[in-house]
């Protein structure tokens, strides 16, 4: 199933009224529409892009030459339930994610996908040794158990949690590429507590970077991800979604629901609202009264860290005749990761380089001809041969689009975690809140946003249907 184009929606009404107000057209925001819809509760859509599907936005590069996802795009079906039952519900056709063959690791050559790198013995035993540890740690950020974790190392960054662990610069290194190509901050920047509490969300750290069956990269979608959201869309009624609406004010009356006001003037509204944006972007939005503490808090404190994909496509994937899967890890230069981007079925060979972390930010200041160039070169380096040419790329820096401004999910600082533990994104007011960083497994992935979008509107049916 290729995406569709957007259907418009023309407002000529002074204000307009319906049940719910979701702010976000991504999947949470498209999800929860879907659900209340389906228990007979009215609702509206005010999406701030001229697109459905937020972090998913899938590129056709040619009439049946494949897409690219700028934005998110793996999953699997063993563990992620709601993305697999979307899938199989609209019929798209699935991409097993590329591991036959060597990976790379630059300074050190290559090893075979689930081996060990060819690190030197100590710092093979102790990247083992630190590995092993965080996964066992990662188990241990629950509700029943944070008080206990907090306590013992919300004082430490990622970096400093595994220095303890013994970590040698070489270990410090790859771990740091686990902090950046999952959320694109540094691992001297961001709370192990938290990293730890991200990874546990996703069924551990060994699941979320495995691309084999199960884990966190298994699967692609043929005609990209975004093909999920434009699915949902297309299950709601007419004119559910209303697109280059950009809320910046929300009021809430004491008996009377809620006002929303979209930048262009227009007025909604509604009994309950569902807020959809990341936190960090939750105050670019009028709250009136204002939020919570917590809310404001975690709004000012999280951050999302830099992101950026860089696809280069060729006419044949030269790194398969190389003996090589696609996959490798990057130190001197801009790319963090590559890994395999390719259709085979629709003739389209691609390599996505993520761009990430503080290298990115460093990167993403030049002129786009220079950074083309930096990348290119850098694979080059990597791989160690001098690698044909694309004959096409793609480049999608998310820190400039206004509506995303980063990485896939907010980090949050430790101080701020006690709260969300125990406050689980309560209501505020007639004010509900999804969207992936909310929800209590895989955060950052399509399993969260619908996840957390489906527990948004089954709070405002209950309220509702009691009220």
């Amino acid at each position: 199933m290729a995406p569709s184009q957007p259907d418009g929606l023309s407002d000529g009404h002074q204000e307009t009224a319906t049940q719910v107000i979701i702010i976000g057209g991504g999947l949470s925001g498209l999800q929860a529409a879907h659900d209340l819809q389906e228990l007979g509760v009215s609702c509206l859509i005010l999406e701030a892009r001229d697109r459905v599907g937020g972090k998913l936005w899938s590129v056709p590069l040619g009439e049946g030459q494949g897409y690219v996802d700028l934005g998110g795009a793996w999953t699997n079906n063993e563990n992620q339930p709601k993305v697999t039952a979307l899938a199989e519900k609209l019929g798209l056709q699935m991409i097993r994610q590329n591991i036959i063959g060597d990976c790379i690791l630059e300074d050190y050559g290559r090893f075979p996908y689930g081996s060990e790198p060819p690190l030197s013995r100590e710092d093979k035993a102790t990247f083992v040794e630190v590995r092993s540890r965080v996964e066992a740690l990662c188990h241990t950020v629950t509700i029943a158990d944070f008080d206990q974790v907090l306590a013992e190392y919300g004082h430490m960054s990622m970096d400093e949690l595994i220095i303890c662990m013994g970590a040698t610069d070489t270990v410090r290194r790859l771990v740091n590429i686990w902090t950046t190509a999952m959320l694109g901050i540094e691992s001297t920047q961001i709370s192990s507590i938290f990293f730890l509490h991200y990874c546990q969300a996703g069924g551990g750290l060994l699941q979320m970077r495995s691309d084999d069956a199960g884990g966190g990269q298994h699967l692609r979608f043929r005609n990209g991800s975004q093909s999920l959201s434009y699915g949902l869309r297309d299950g709601l009624e007419p004119n559910t979604v209303i697109y280059s609406a950009v809320v910046e004010r929300v009021e809430q009356g004491l008996r009377s629901g809620c006002r929303v006001i979209t930048r262009d003037g227009k007025k909604f509204r509604c009994e309950r609202v569902i807020c959809t944006v990341p936190s960090p972007l939750l105050k670019q939005i009028a709250f009136w009264p204002s939020l919570s503490a917590d809310k404001i808090w975690l709004s000012t404190h999280s951050e999302l860290g830099f992101y950026a994909k860089v696809f280069l496509i060729y006419t044949e994937p030269w790194w398969r005749k190389l003996g090589l899967c696609g996959l490798s890890q990057g130190f001197h230069g801009p790319v963090s990761l590559t890994r395999d981007a390719s259709n085979d079925q629709d003739g389209l060979f691609a390599l996505i380089c993520f761009v990430v972390g503080q290298r990115g930010r460093e990167w993403a200041q030049k002129e786009e001809p220079d950074r083309l160039a930096e990348v290119i070169a850098h694979v080059d380096r990597i791989y160690g041969v001098k690698i044909p040419r694309p004959v096409e790329t793609r480049e999608q820096i998310w820190n400039e689009e206004e509506f995303s401004q980063g990485a896939p999910c907010p980090v949050v600082p430790a101080y701020c975690l006690r709260s969300l533990s125990q406050d689980q994104w309560r209501p505020e007011g007639f004010i509900h809140f999804a969207g992936t960083e909310t929800s209590p497994v895989w955060k950052g992935y399509m399993e969260g946003a619908l996840t957390s979008g489906s527990r948004a509107a089954k709070q405002v049916f209950d309220i509702l249907s009691t009220s």
